[in-house]
C-alpha cells in the first residue's frame, strides 16, 4: 500500500476557503469511485496549510487513476477553484508502508 500526502499552502485570508474546497473535492473522488482522501489542516508551520492522505494498492494503481482523473470534470473543476487559492503549487509525497 502506498499514500500519496498532498500539502497545500494557501495565500493570506484564504486557507478556510480553501479547507472547504479540498473537503468537497475530496467528497467528489469518492463519488467518482476513487480512495476518498484524509483531509487535515495543519496546527502548526504554515498558516492555513492544509494536508490530504489518500490511500491506493500499489504505485500502478495511483499511475492508472491519474488520467481518469482529469477527465473527471466534477473533479477537475474544484481543482480549478483551489489553484488560485494557492501561494505556491501542491507538494506531493509517495509514502510506502512498511508495517
Amino acid at each position: 500500500m502506498i499514500v500519496v500526502r498532498r500539502t497545500y499552502l494557501p495565500k493570506p485570508g484564504t486557507g478556510g476557503k480553501l479547507l472547504k474546497l479540498v473537503r468537497e473535492a475530496a467528497g467528489e473522488m469518492a463519488d467518482a469511485g476513487f480512495p476518498r482522501p484524509r483531509v487535515f489542516k495543519a496546527w502548526h508551520g504554515g498558516h492555513g496549510t492544509v494536508f490530504t492522505d489518500q490511500e491506493w494498492d500499489s504505485i500502478a494503481a495511483y499511475e492508472q487513476s491519474r488520467d481518469a482523473v482529469r477527465r473527471t470534470s466534477a473533479i477537475t473543476s474544484m481543482f480549478e477553484n483551489i489553484y488560485p487559492l494557492l501561494a505556491e503549487t501542491h507538494d506531493t509525497q509517495i509514502l510506502e508502508a512498511v508495517e
